[in-house]
């Protein structure tokens, strides 16, 4: 009931936002800051993603660098952001000269740049593209593995590569002095019980310094459900996270067990944190406002024009205040805060007295809580490129793109 209900809540949060589609509104980043900016290229489509992406295309990514190279020149930001991440699509379609010249070498002439890191497809990946990355100044990768079942990632539409040759790319990127995270997924489809704890051991005896273990989502764009249902999929990451206990991993999120103190988890610090996306729809919240950039075509129209376009809503405080709620449950945490209103106080402290935590911590009932939550804020954030009924001028935006 608790759990339904908090869902509920958090739907509704959502479902008050409403976007224009017009020129970007100047503000003011906080000192606290993060910077995401979006690869938007893919050699494939992936049936079990639905983040904004593009079929590569030689002249298209050309004009996306000169683009991308400009917006960021152009930004308001300064000083040293918390995090910086490049995701996707997928990244490393970019050769390392591309990133240095056009995005980090950019970033560098605005902000001091002291931690960075990008999403890597395995598939496309070589032991001398890991070496450049570290050459150019990157900290931090985060690979796609999801499964190394080849029949499993065949019906995704994914190329799958060798366990050895995901092993020796890891090997090689921690011996240079690359922090590695990796993604693995349960609910692909095809997938089972068995075939899941595999990939979760097999990651864990390759011993990257983090393993996020995601259940699969529903959210608009996705092609295909799953074939573990909700329930069994939480299960499944519970054991996973057992597994990777007693591989000397130690649990530190609802999805993520990491070896020492460092991550990368995007999801986790947006929640909080202001922050500035760059790149065909990319994220921004800052200010009193959050955006989202357009698709490519009307994103390149806009920056040749010299007049940025995106997606603008207003902030709402409440919404921020589920954030903040979010990311300390993300945190398997659940503590009253000055920080945070009367109301979810007052929940919190529900959710102690129905047995959800202990000593602040959440219990295993507190983590499917978790898991639920966190499963409905990726499901249900508003994204105005794949729901026009969120824009209040979608017409225009339609038009806008077609000219």
């Amino acid at each position: 009931m608790i759990t339904a209900k908090s869902k509920q809540m958090l739907i509704q949060s959502f479902d008050q936002t409403v976007y224009t589609f017009r020129e970007k509104p100047a503000g003011r980043l906080s000192r606290n800051f993060g910077i995401y900016i979006h690869v938007p290229f893919c050699l494939s489509k992936c049936s079990f993603c639905s983040f904004y992406k593009e079929i590569y295309s030689e002249v298209m990514k050309q004009r996306y660098l000169e683009s991308i190279q400009r917006e960021i020149l152009g930004s308001p930001m300064a000083g040293r952001p918390n995090w910086i991440y490049i995701g996707g699509g997928t990244p490393n379609t970019l050769s390392v000269n591309e990133l240095s010249d056009y995005i980090v070498s950019p970033l560098k002439q605005k902000v001091r740049v002291e931690t960075l890191g990008i999403e890597l497809l395995p598939s496309l990946l070589s032991r001398g593209y890991l070496a450049d990355l570290k050459s150019a100044g990157f900290t931090k990768i985060s690979m796609g593995i999801e499964s190394f079942d080849r029949k499993v990632l065949k019906r995704t539409g994914r190329t799958a590569n060798r366990d050895e040759t995901i092993a020796d790319l890891i090997r090689q990127a921690k011996s240079i002095g690359l922090f590695v995270s990796t993604d693995m997924m349960v609910g692909l489809p095809g997938q089972d019980d068995g075939s899941f704890l595999s990939d979760i051991k097999k990651a864990a005896a390759i011993s990257p310094d983090q393993i996020i273990t995601y259940p699969y989502m529903v959210l608009r764009g996705t092609e295909n459900g799953s074939d573990l249902e909700e329930g069994r999929q939480f299960e499944l990451i519970e054991e996973a996270h057992r597994i990777l206990n007693g591989a000397g991993y130690q649990r530190t999120c609802v999805w993520t067990s990491q070896q020492g103190t460092e991550y990368y988890d995007s999801s986790r610090d947006e929640l909080v944190e202001d922050y500035i996306g760059f790149g065909p729809a990319a994220f921004s919240t800052y200010g009193n406002w959050k955006t989202v950039n357009p698709e490519l075509a009307p994103y390149l129209k806009s920056m040749s024009n010299g007049r940025q376009m995106a997606f603008v809503a207003p902030k709402d405080p409440a919404t921020d205040m589920w954030r903040k709620f979010a990311r300390m449950i993300y945190d398997l945490r659940c503590e009253r805060s000055a920080e945070l209103p009367f109301y979810l106080n007052l929940f919190i402290r529900l959710l102690k007295i129905s047995g959800y935590s202990k000593n602040n911590l959440l219990n295993r009932r507190g983590r499917l809580f978790a898991n639920e939550i966190t499963k409905t804020v990726v499901e249900t954030l508003p994204f105005p490129i794949q729901n026009k009924d969120i824009v209040s001028n979608y017409d225009e935006y339609r038009n806008y793109s077609k000219s």
